[in-house]
């Protein structure tokens, strides 16, 4: 539990300290500083498959929760929370995941920083904490993907296809998982 409060106090500080001065905003003159942050939450849905095991679908329950700072380049930051609940053959599996991924923008689109409508691509890295009756630990995950912001009222609906390895660790084996994320983004 303290490795868990420990992660979730690491990722709050390094959105904290991530974010700019007042004075070291850029506007055009005359402009209002605009968003700065798209906030967003995923439902994700995902086949895995551990090593030595049998696969199956799961599902992201209740959200992927994640926030990306805006930037007028290709390349923007955007850490991410998830929780993953598994009661599958008679044991809980609780899965809290923070990360942080890159995205890159592969075209101008239209909308805050020109990015709705505009494909891009993700990855990036996480650690997984896991506590499976008994046995707790963690394991370090890579993954990336693609996806694409659609126009929804003032907000985003977000699309992404995305895989994902996770390294053995803590008794527990490797996995690999194809899946899809489906959310919405507010800008602020």
């Amino acid at each position: 539990m303290m490795k868990l409060l420990g992660s979730a106090l690491l990722v709050g500080g390094l959105v904290t300290l991530a974010r700019p001065a007042w004075g070291q905003r850029r506007t055009a003159v005359g402009a209002p500083a605009g968003a700065r942050y798209e906030f967003g939450v995923d439902f994700a849905g995902y086949y895995d498959k551990p090593s030595g095991g049998t696969g199956g679908i799961q599902m992201g329950v209740p959200v992927d929760v994640r926030v990306a700072f805006l930037t007028r380049s290709a390349l923007m930051w955007e850490p991410r929370l998830s929780f993953d609940l598994n009661s599958v053959g008679g044991t809980t599996i609780y899965t809290f995941d923070p990360g942080i991924n890159v995205l890159y923008e592969l075209s101008r689109g239209s909308g805050p920083y020109n990015l709705v409508g505009a494909p891009y691509l993700t990855g990036g890295v996480a650690i997984n904490f896991f506590k499976a009756g008994p046995t707790s630990g963690s394991q370090f995950s890579l993954g990336g993907g693609i996806g694409k912001r659609v126009p929804y009222g003032s907000s985003v609906g977000r699309m992404e296809g995305f895989l994902s390895y996770t390294l053995k660790g803590s008794g527990m084996p490797s996995s690999f998982a194809i899946g899809a994320r489906l959310g919405m983004s507010f800008w602020h």
